[in-house]
């Protein structure tokens, strides 16, 4: 009887000590990947969206239209969380990564289907399965164009053809565990 109650007191404190380090890793992730320093600091009030008029512009020469966006601080959080750009037009979506921690290191993956919460979350988990030789982007029929990783201080882009029809079209982030809070729309006109 003595040594069952040793085991499983054992039991109990090995489950214990393997709850502490797991809480002991997503506190450091959660500090890591979304905490305070930086710009945009702690901060999360009020979200920051741009038309296209605001946050892009012609190129000379006539090219494609440009629209530059950028991680709120070193939160796992786009600053802009949605531009617009007329339908069926080249643009030139350039990602300058601001962040300043190592460990935000963000992507945008346009998506040529509405801003839901199950497009998000599957594009995201497609990602992780990709695999950074894949720039974790997925090959997913969702996907309408991508930026490579960006580290920060990097600047990305990608130019692509919005869709022909209007509507609201989200963008995620999926660097892992990147893609439940760095989403945004795309509002094509």
């Amino acid at each position: 009887m003595a040594n069952e109650q040793d085991v499983s007191r054992r039991d109990f404190l090995q489950r214990l000590s393997v709850v502490g380090i797991a809480g002991l890793g997503a506190g450091s992730l959660v500090s890591a990947c979304g905490g305070g320093g930086g710009e945009g600091g702690g901060s999360s009030s009020g979200s920051t969206s741009q038309s296209a008029s605001q946050a892009s512009g012609q190129s000379s020469g006539g090219g494609a239209q440009t629209v530059t966006i950028h991680p709120q601080g070193n939160q796992m959080k786009y600053k802009e969380t949605e531009f617009e750009v007329p339908a069926d037009t080249e643009i030139e979506l350039v990602f300058e990564n601001t962040a300043s921690s190592p460990s935000m290191q963000h992507n945008v993956v346009l998506m040529n289907k509405p801003p839901e919460q199950s497009t998000f979350k599957e594009v995201g988990q497609a990602g992780v399965q990709a695999g950074a030789s894949n720039e974790y982007v997925p090959d997913h029929p969702a996907v309408l164009a991508a930026t490579d990783i960006s580290k920060p201080g990097e600047t990305v882009s990608v130019t692509f053809t919005t869709p022909s029809e209007s509507g609201k079209y989200g963008y995620v982030c999926t660097y892992p565990g990147h893609w439940a809070t760095m989403q945004g729309t795309m509002i094509v006109t």
